[in-house]
């Protein structure tokens, strides 16, 4: 394990540097990986909230911050219930809306208006929860701020995402009426609205969370380091990434298996409303290209996204008594990550576990957290230093 260093802060009292340690392997985490993918399968989703939890105290655990584990505290029938009564509900609803006949498509529209808008409050909640739920020394985090909040950081990228959604339903609609060249209009704008909208909401929520999340009474005293300009030219890059993979493997691949099998697109929308046989038709001609474009978004937008965020955010995350850096190499990361889809695509899945240990031990390596002494009590004083720099 390196060892820490001590350096000034504020002129008050030496810090001491501590790099973070992730002691997590792909032997031990296989099993949990594998028992977690067939659970999912078997319940076809419902056992998601173990998974989940399952996955996060592996890593939190094996996560050391200045000698201490992460830990992680939430109750998957919690949240499994949580889950459920929200499915309840929301199929109610669209079982109230399919019996308007006629006019049913507009409040499904409604609905998926109403939700979109929700989207910051039920970030805001889920950021909560976790945090909440999340321990360092003993001490639970939390989040300093309200839904206000949320909505005020995330309000740009949640309209963007809302008008490339009504795009979309234009670009499907202008399809069924056989009118082409508007239904490439507005697909093609719902297509860009969604490859810069996404990214920038993910930016600003990792802005928010950077913002706000607190450990007792230690909260972020610095403002990020990343304007709004710098965050809206980061969406754009990764907006970018996002467009060429739709361009080059999506629509392709799509395009080659309608012809392939003979089924067009626009026909199998016009009968998906009557006859299930077309949706499932719809979904052997539109998956192949979708998981090749997730494919492809996991491998180089994503963690380009990531790195460069954590860089930016974790280094300017800092308190009197406690201040992080971060410095993952971002070439390395992308040529460890284009390395690992592809075995992962080969393999059809199995490399999986590898490929995220590998991800994980190489972002969480390169943060290091600077921590007073005296907020580590006599653990953290008894440290044998070495002088920086």
């Amino acid at each position: 394990m390196l060892a820490p260093q001590r350096g000034a802060q504020n002129g008050l009292m030496q810090s001491v540097r501590h790099p973070v340690v992730f002691t997590g392997e792909a032997h031990t985490y296989r099993p949990l990986w594998r028992r977690n993918v067939l659970l999912l399968c078997l319940t076809l989703g419902l056992s998601f909230p173990w998974a989940l939890t399952s996955k996060l105290r592996y890593l939190y655990g094996h996560t050391q911050v200045a000698g201490h584990a992460l830990g992680y505290h939430a109750n998957p029938l919690q949240m499994f219930l949580g889950n459920l009564l929200g499915m309840v509900l929301l199929n109610a609803l669209y079982y109230g809306i399919a019996q308007m006949g006629s006019y049913a498509w507009m409040g499904v529209a409604t609905l998926q208006l109403l939700m979109a808008v929700a989207l910051p409050f039920m970030l805001h909640g889920f950021l909560s929860f976790q945090l909440t739920h999340t321990s360092w020394r003993g001490q639970r985090l939390h989040l300093a701020a309200g839904p206000r909040d949320a909505w005020h950081a995330m309000a740009v990228p949640t309209l963007i995402y809302i008008a490339s959604g009504v795009m979309a339903v234009w670009a499907v609609m202008m399809l069924q009426a056989d009118r082409r060249a508007l239904a490439w209009l507005y697909g093609g704008l719902a297509v860009t609205g969604f490859c810069v909208g996404l990214p920038l909401l993910y930016v600003q929520f990792k802005r928010y969370q950077h913002r706000y999340a607190a450990w007792g009474s230690l909260r972020n005293q610095c403002e990020p380091d990343l304007s709004h300009g710098q965050s809206l030219g980061l969406s754009l890059r990764v907006g970018l990434l996002a467009w060429l993979a739709c361009v080059l493997l999506v629509l392709p691949l799509t395009w080659l298996l309608s012809d392939w099998t003979g089924w067009e697109v626009r026909a199998l929308l016009a009968r998906a409303g009557t006859d299930g046989s077309a949706g499932f038709s719809m979904a052997l001609v539109l998956l192949p290209g979708l998981a090749m474009g997730l494919a492809w978004m996991m491998a180089l937008p994503y963690p380009y996204l990531g790195a460069s965020l954590q860089n930016r955010l974790w280094s300017s995350t800092s308190h009197e008594a406690m201040r992080f850096e971060s410095q993952v190499p971002l070439n390395a990361l992308l040529r460890l990550s284009a390395r690992n889809w592809l075995w992962v695509v080969v393999t059809l899945g199995w490399y999986f576990p590898v490929a995220a240990m590998a991800e994980a031990r190489l972002r969480l390596q390169s943060v290091a957290v600077w921590v007073r002494p005296d907020l580590l009590g006599s653990e953290g004083a008894s440290d044998t230093p070495q002088a920086s720099a």
